[in-house]
């Protein structure tokens, strides 16, 4: 901003002057300046300016420390130069930042609605992780008890399998000492052989 003034200054003070030297400038907010027919305040004044009003700088008078002005209905005139602001004014600026800010609160409320959606969905992740740790335990528990049976069986089944065994060769003694004390049948004598 001040470089732009800077290079009006320079042109005005070779006595040149541009057409239009700072176009899309305004009046600097909160402040209303008087229009003048000429250079200075000591010519009449021609319209009051409100702040924030769009104009184009056709020249400057560093001397005086004015410039004419051109305003968007065409009338032209001579204001002080330091009111001028380069750039847009903040009521062309303000409408443009309130959709912005409406835009950005309505994707505030967006990713509010998606960070709430995600809190609920790892809640449910949460518990279906508790309960599925919860089964895996029960499941582990239920495996080791039978596992316990199987080698509680697999103990009784060797036992019984040992009692079988003790109790066959037992009664094979028996039969081996009752045996050779029976009487022994007689052969018959019609016998071919």
């Amino acid at each position: 901003m001040r470089f732009g003034l800077l290079v009006l200054v320079l042109l005005s003070s070779l006595g040149l002057s541009a057409p239009s030297l700072a176009a899309g400038a305004h009046i600097s907010d909160k402040v209303t300046v008087f229009m003048h027919r000429g250079p200075s305040n000591q010519y009449r004044i021609k319209a009051n300016v409100p702040s924030g009003t769009m104009l184009d700088v056709l020249e400057q008078n560093k001397a005086t420390g004015y410039s004419h002005v051109r305003l968007a209905s065409g009338t032209e005139g001579w204001v002080q130069s330091k009111y001028i602001d380069n750039g847009d004014s903040i009521t062309v600026r303000l409408p443009a930042l309130e959709k912005a800010l409406a835009r950005s609160s309505q994707i505030i409320e967006e990713q509010k609605e998606t960070i709430a959606a995600l809190e609920t969905d790892l809640n449910s992740s949460n518990e279906k992780q508790a309960r599925s740790t919860a089964d895996t335990a029960q499941l582990q528990n239920e495996v080791d008890r039978l596992q316990r049976e199987l080698e509680a069986m697999d103990e009784t089944n060797l036992m019984g399998w040992f009692l079988r065994g003790g109790a066959l060769a037992l009664g094979g003694i028996l039969i081996g000492l009752i045996v050779p004390h029976l009487p022994k049948r007689r052969r018959r004598k019609d016998d071919w052989f």
